[in-house]
């Protein structure tokens, strides 16, 4: 009974001890109601390290839509300057089957029956080395010509006195040969170009790093031009002609005519026409050819134009330092898919006179690939999971290439292009 009892009251006391200090134990303070406000607003955040992943992870693709702003170190060399080809094709001096031989300071043109000197038939009715006269219906005097006689031609000129030697004439035709004259240009561009370049993530570098593979195409220009004067070997082609009489003053242009009067009266025949031509040897054996070292003056300007597409390829690596701002570095291969336009405008200066221009004038367009590497950086800050903004720079290089012209070569350097790209970005 006596060890009950002491249970009994030891079971008492200690409930009696557990129940004082429950109820003495103060009621827990209410959070301020503007602090629970501004947390129950927010919602669910996670923590700044898991926030970083999940800005990483939110897709695996990344697109940017960008412009480019730089200039590239290019310069250009045209070389292979100066041939100047004959403007015309000229029939051997012997050959009687030509319509016309056009020289660069004068002519000579086949000569063939008039209407007025030949009948229905075609057969000919003046007297060769001799005239014929033209009359009208009331048989009044109209004109008097000179007659068609064979290996002469009525149809001729010529351009300056120094062509004249007593009774013969010089037709010429005149080229350059190169002597491999050359000159540089630095190139030039617009400055501004656009570009799109897609990556994916391929592997995670632990929670905060990634690497991906990148690839880009983008657009740019380039231009470069010169003028200049030198000299070029001078070839000349000199046929020699002999006229049947006094040679005209120059410039001369046959057939010529000069006032009609009438025989009987001595009065001048209004509208008609008196033939004063002389005529030139219509063939002749005498031909030579001449070379002036250096001797041929050039005035020259040269241009190329043109753009290229720029594929780039190659790893990427992306790394968050902040839960908005990520950095990425990469480098690869890169093609580049070229057009140019290669201009050129050579104009010969000769101390004798010509009656036609002498130059080379022509473009000529190709298309080319050329290869390179690249590489590049950058930082990003996202503004939300998706898309964000960026600004980075990206070193170019590439191979030369060379375009050939009509014997002129264009030597085109693109290496070491330095560009400042900046645009949007975007998941997907």
């Amino acid at each position: 009974m006596t060890f009950t009892r002491h249970i009994r009251r030891l079971c008492i006391t200690g409930f009696s001890v557990a129940a004082f200090s429950l109820f003495a134990q103060e009621a827990p303070n209410e959070p301020d109601p503007e602090a629970k406000a501004q947390i129950e607003a927010q919602g669910f955040r996670l923590p700044p390290q898991l926030r970083q992943v999940q800005y990483r992870d939110a897709n695996p693709w990344v697109l940017h839509t960008n412009v480019r702003v730089g200039s590239a170190d290019s310069t250009v060399s045209f070389g292979g300057l100066g041939t100047i080809d004959p403007s015309t094709f000229i029939p051997g001096a012997d050959q009687t089957d030509f319509p016309v031989r056009l020289y660069d300071d004068g002519r000579v043109i086949l000569d063939e029956l008039r209407t007025n000197e030949a009948d229905e038939d075609g057969n000919q009715t003046s007297i060769p080395g001799g005239r014929y006269q033209t009359r009208d219906d009331e048989g009044n005097l109209t004109g008097d010509f000179l007659s068609y006689t064979p290996g002469q031609t009525r149809s001729w000129s010529y351009g300056s006195a120094e062509q004249v030697n007593d009774r013969f004439i010089s037709m010429n035709q005149f080229s350059t040969q190169s002597t491999g004259a050359g000159f540089g240009a630095e190139g030039d561009s617009s400055g501004l170009g656009f570009e799109m370049a897609v990556s994916r993530r391929i592997l995670r570098l632990g929670r905060k790093m990634e690497l991906g593979i990148s690839g880009s195409i983008g657009l740019s220009d380039f231009n470069a031009s010169t003028s200049q004067q030198f000299t070029a070997d001078l070839i000349t082609m000199t046929d020699v002609y002999e006229a049947y009489g006094d040679v005209p003053d120059p410039p001369y242009n046959a057939p010529s005519t000069g006032v009609l009067t009438d025989p009987d009266t001595g009065l001048i025949i209004p509208f008609g026409q008196f033939e004063t031509t002389v005529p030139l040897q219509q063939v002749t054996p005498n031909r030579s050819f001449s070379t002036d070292p250096n001797g041929a003056n050039i005035a020259g300007a040269w241009s190329i134009d043109g753009a290229y597409y720029s594929i780039r390829l190659g790893p990427e690596i992306r790394g968050h330092l902040t839960e908005n701002i990520a950095f990425t570095w990469g480098a690869g291969v890169m093609g580049a898919f070229v057009g140019s336009e290669f201009s050129a405008v050579e104009l010969l200066d000769l101390d004798t006179p010509t009656t036609t221009t002498i130059g080379f004038r022509g473009t000529d367009s190709i298309t080319e690939m050329l290869v390179g590497y690249y590489a590049e950086v950058s930082i990003e800050y996202w503004i939300t999971q998706r898309t964000g903004l960026f600004l980075g720079a990206v070193l170019e290089s590439m191979d030369d290439f060379v375009q050939n012209f009509a014997g002129r070569t264009a030597s085109v350097t693109l290496s070491d292009a330095t560009l400042v790209r900046f645009g949007v970005i975007h998941r997907f």
